[in-house]
């Protein structure tokens, strides 16, 4: 990420203010009213002969504002919280693996099929790197509306630039190695909630995935640093059938960009190995916990977040490679490269200080603790990997849209651009 984060920082940058203009612009007139509101009869009058003018002449707004509600009218915000966007075409960015360069691609959706009985979206995007993806999403709007929730999520996606450093805590940023990733995903998954914050449900799929030599310019494929008896599930096809069930509780003021609240969720899923060799049969436990504490009227939260994701499997029997939990990236160590650490079990901390900055944008100073185990008892002990660092949050009708972080660890210096909050 540190590779393309840096070659993209001048668009980084440039769509962040293009972001800060705009929100800056619409919210200016209703700042200085409240700032500077009239205190005596003559500024009352001066004020309404001010507000009949300005509704007498045509309205004027600044271009780039008129840009930033093209994108709102066509779903962004939508989008943004539901992953969904608005009917008809649409421009698609992002979603893909991390690490593959920035995806930029296309989509269609539908909602008001059969008296909005059903819809569907479907998505092509991929990167300069020869990543890409292809997926459809079929839904049930009335479900929705009525408490329930069911979908049905495919996809193909093939990322030749997956990174892979070794088993565990202790793994060395030396032996960076790379393999390529292609994965076929089938999974239907519905439930209930109750009270509108409580979720209970379940979900029901099939993956099929293989792993093979990595293609990243500058970095040797995985084979040529570690054997691959070494590394379970490498250049093995897995087919695989997936279930499970989950609960969550979510009662965030804002889910695209909360102030306050927490979520609190809690998934096992059983994966079956449908090769011949039958050696993949595994269980895994995915627990979270976020919590945001504000004050000064919210213009300051701090938020913490707590993540664990624990795998079990029987005598003689592993978790492939490529379906380990890991850390360090965008997401969880930001103060080490992604996939920096492979295990079967896995745990992080993260805690943020957010503060106001001015209309559009949000600053945050946060500190990350996680570590990888073979063994989960083995996650709270010590050796724990740190890092720290500040970041901004871009944000659009209070929906987090954009975030730009600098993270500091014992292995250097990370600039992370993503359109996706940190949690």
């Amino acid at each position: 990420m540190v590779e393309k984060a840096r070659s993209d920082k001048g668009l980084g940058l440039a769509a962040a203010l293009v972001l800060i203009v705009a929100v800056t612009f619409s919210a200016a007139p209703a700042l200085a009213q409240e700032e500077n509101p009239p205190k005596t009869r003559a500024e009352v009058i001066e004020q309404e002969r001010t507000e009949k003018v300005t509704r007498l002449w045509p309205e004027s707004q600044s271009p780039i504002v008129e840009l930033a509600n093209s994108f709102v009218e066509r779903g962004l915000l939508e989008g943004a919280e539901s992953g969904l966007g608005a009917n008809g075409a649409q421009i698609v960015l992002g979603g893909m693996r991390s690490g593959q360069g920035m995806s930029v691609g296309v989509g269609y959706r539908r909602s008001d099929i059969w008296h909005d009985r059903f819809g569907f979206r479907v998505t092509a995007r991929g990167t300069i790197e020869t990543a890409w993806m292809v997926d459809a999403q079929l839904y049930f709007p009335k479900l929705h509306t009525e408490r329930g929730f069911f979908d049905v999520y495919t996809k193909y996606e093939y990322s030749p630039q997956m990174d892979y450093y070794g088993q565990g805590q202790h793994s060395s940023l030396d032996n960076r190695s790379s393999y390529s990733l292609s994965e076929y995903r089938l999974e239907a998954r519905g439930g209930w909630e109750f009270y509108d914050f409580l979720k209970i449900g379940g979900s029901a799929g099939a993956i099929v995935a293989d792993s093979g030599s990595g293609h990243r310019s500058g970095v040797p494929s995985i084979e040529e640093v570690f054997d691959p008896d070494e590394v379970p599930g490498l250049f093995i096809e897995g087919e695989f059938l997936q279930t499970g069930i989950f609960v969550q509780v979510d009662y965030r003021d804002i889910p695209a960009g909360p102030r306050d609240g927490g979520n609190y969720t809690i998934e096992w899923r059983q994966y079956w190995d449908f090769t011949e060799a039958d050696q993949f049969n595994f269980r895994r436990v995915d627990a979270t916990l976020e919590q945001y504490f504000p004050y000064w009227n919210k213009t300051r939260v701090w938020a913490i977040r707590l993540w664990g994701i624990y795998t079990f499997t029987n005598e003689g029997q592993q978790v492939p490679f490529y379906m380990q939990p890991t850390l360090g990236g965008n997401d969880d160590l930001r103060g080490f490269e992604r996939y920096r650490f492979y295990a079967d079990n896995s745990f992080v901390a993260t805690l943020e200080h957010r503060w106001h900055s001015f209309a559009g944008m949000d600053v945050a100073v946060f500190f990350d603790a996680g570590k990888v185990a073979e063994q989960a008892k083995l996650l709270y002990r010590t050796n724990l990997r740190l890092d720290g660092g500040i970041g901004f949050r871009f944000r659009l009708r209070d929906a987090v849209i954009m975030r730009i972080d600098q993270a500091y660890g014992v292995e250097g210096y990370r600039l992370m651009w993503t359109f996706s909050d940190i949690f």
